[in-house]
């Protein structure tokens, strides 16, 4: 349950996520120019995926159970591909190469499957390789988190090998011939993590890293010029950490200390992460803290997106937005719909802001501080 106060009417009142929005109706989306809206069936609650641009597409799970593909330039669907017993919801990531759409589908059979990108159309589809967590692409292989193990699967769609684990595998990244692998496991009331470097061609174990505190659960480690960065949560009285590791190695280069990291994303020289309650920028080559953005509700939520100079934050049923260089909070809105829907992701793309509630895909054009109109305000959230 979170409070919300406005100051500029005294108003009071409280939201909670499971049942929908209850806020003040004085701010607006004036700042952000609507482009198009696609509309869709609220059921249960939002996806965990962020919309992706593919080419002239956008790429879009709903809680509808629905995987849709929409036209850029206009929101009008291409094609839709219907995933029974409520599974579209679950998918953590969108991937996707040239040809196809790879998803995969919690509980109903646990399948991985792949979809023409043009179409639709399944192309294939493999029960009981699947579970809940940050499937991994690379240019000749989908790779499936399954618990305690992980499927190779070709793109053809044959499982050609397995890597089993005693503990859970959460995320698989590839890069420059490498899997990385993210872990974790509980040790009484903290969690710690560890991240494993496979071999593509032979899964060959390489290196391991074990973090300090904090189990790399939620956050996608990202690769980027043979450096992996990762950031863990949950870990209790060991606390939390972003890494730079040398991805050929295993080496750390550098270490920062957080509350808990559940998104990177990477521009230039600066690494930004969701952390929790707050958003942070990081230099990328050193770990050195550039800013703290302090959000002042307790939603541990993700979806961070990061758009010429500004820093896109979905949070709490509003979207947050920030000065990329300083951390300054520019914006905010909830005002979606006459206040009836709660946002839930925001990605950016094509020169697009993306921003997903319970009802609506919004299209906006990037945030401009000139069309700030003088009655849209900016309230100050507090507990």
């Amino acid at each position: 349950m979170k409070i919300f106060i406005n100051i500029c009417l005294c108003v009071l009142f409280v939201c909670c996520k499971g049942t929908g929005p209850n806020k003040p109706v004085d701010q607006h989306t004036d700042s952000l120019q609507l482009l198009w809206s696609y509309e869709y069936s609220p059921e249960g609650w939002g996806t965990d995926a962020q919309p992706a641009v593919v080419g002239d597409s956008l790429l879009l799970i709903t809680g509808d159970r629905y995987i849709s593909c929409l036209r850029l330039d206009s929101g009008t669907v291409k094609w839709q591909f219907p995933v029974p017993g409520g599974g579209a919801s679950y998918i953590q990531n969108i991937l996707f190469d040239d040809n196809n759409f790879y998803g995969w589908q919690y509980r109903s059979g646990n399948p991985v499957y792949a979809l023409n990108l043009l179409t639709g159309e399944k192309i294939w589809s493999i029960d009981s390789t699947a579970y809940y967590r940050f499937p991994g692409l690379s240019p000749t292989y989908y790779y499936s988190p399954y618990g305690y193990k992980f499927f190779k699967i070709t793109k053809a769609g044959s499982v050609i090998d397995t890597v089993e684990s005693t503990n859970q595998f959460r995320s698989l990244v590839y890069g420059d011939q490498r899997i990385f692998a993210g872990q974790y496991w509980t040790d009484g009331p903290n969690e710690k993590g560890r991240i494993v470097c496979y071999a593509e061609d032979s899964l060959d174990s390489l290196w391991g890293y074990n973090s300090s505190g904090g189990g790399f659960n939620m956050c996608v480690p990202q690769f980027e010029n043979n450096t992996l960065y990762a950031g863990t949560v949950w870990g209790g009285s060991l606390g939390n950490e972003i890494v730079a590791l040398n991805a050929e190695t295993g080496t750390r280069l550098w270490r920062t200390e957080t509350y808990g990291c559940y998104q990177i994303v990477l521009d230039g020289d600066v690494l930004y992460y969701a952390g929790g309650s707050s958003v942070n920028a990081l230099d990328k080559n050193t770990g050195h803290v550039l800013w703290e953005a302090i959000i002042p509700t307790t939603d541990e939520s993700s979806p961070l997106a990061y758009w010429d100079g500004y820093v896109y934050k979905a949070h709490g049923g509003t979207l947050f937005i920030f000065d990329a260089t300083t951390g300054e909070r520019v914006h905010y809105t909830y005002t979606f719909n006459g206040n009836t829907e709660y946002v839930y992701q925001v990605s950016t793309g094509a020169g697009k802001i993306f921003v997903q509630t319970s009802q609506h895909l919004y299209a906006f054009e990037p945030f401009n501080p000139e069309a700030l109109s003088s009655n849209s305000g900016d309230a100050i959230l507090q507990i």
